[in-house]
């Protein structure tokens, strides 16, 4: 008898959106996806940061600039990735925005720029991608929450980023009612704070200690998340082991918040 390898993606497409930055969560999800035998798509709005992180992953991965909020950018994105690597079976919308400040301050063009890419910028990503999904039965979307989506806020990012991020746990189980009859999944993971380059871009290097340290003395798991944490939720995921797990919103935060 063969031996089965568990969360293997032999065979599967995998597009990651979010995923030019060096520590990000997209490229840490990118590349475990790639070890798991997916050929990866990374997208991103700095194109050259995306080319980069796919250079590392090795062929046949694949680096591409897109902006998530522009259905046109994302259409032709999505063709590059089907005529190079085929139909896409695995989305991650794991692109976003983080920002900070009293609503009272924040003015509506800012609120509209977090709602554009958090929330519209994945449905957009869906869209272009979900005939391909339906037309072989089988599919996975992931999207990327956070623990500011269910509690109102974080450890960082006001209200405008908290409705965002709730926003994205509507679209995920409104999508897995839909898309479940098709084969296809939709599944959320609502990390807690994680040391990425979107942390250390959002603060100055002492507030990011600042933050950690406040997670080590809160989190029962006495540490920050790392990219890593997320890509293996991800990973499972996107598996044929998750295949009658749809509609979950994933808590990965040490025990910060769970319902």
């Amino acid at each position: 008898m063969t031996e089965r390898r568990s969360f293997r993606l032999d065979g599967r497409v995998a597009l990651v959106t979010g995923a030019g930055s060096a520590r990000g969560i997209g490229r840490a999800i990118g590349a475990a996806f790639a070890s798991a035998g997916a050929r990866v798509a990374l997208l991103d709005l700095d194109a050259e940061g995306a080319r980069r992180n796919a250079a590392e992953l090795g062929e046949p991965a694949l680096g591409l600039g897109a902006d998530v909020a522009d259905p046109a950018s994302v259409e032709a994105a999505v063709s590059e990735v089907r005529s190079r690597l085929g139909p896409i079976d695995v989305l991650v919308n794991s692109a976003g925005l983080t920002r900070s400040g009293p609503l009272w301050e924040v003015p509506l063009e800012e609120f509209d720029q977090v709602m554009a890419v958090n929330v519209r910028g994945g449905y957009i990503c869906l869209q272009a991608v979900v005939e391909d999904m339906k037309g072989r039965g089988w599919g996975r979307v992931i999207w990327l929450s956070s623990v500011a989506g269910k509690q109102g806020g974080g450890y960082f990012g006001s209200t405008h980023y908290a409705a965002s991020k709730a926003a994205v746990i509507g679209l995920c189980q409104g999508a897995a009612r839909e898309l479940g009859p098709f084969g296809i999944t939709s599944n959320a993971i609502a990390p807690g704070l994680t040391l990425t380059g979107m942390v250390a871009g959002a603060s100055s290097p002492e507030r990011e200690a600042e933050l950690a340290e406040r997670v080590r003395a809160t989190v029962p798991l006495r540490r920050p998340g790392e990219a890593s944490d997320v890509a293996a939720a991800a990973l499972f995921l996107a598996s044929e082991e998750a295949g009658y797990v749809t509609g979950e919103i994933m808590d990965v935060n040490g025990g910060a918040y769970f319902d």
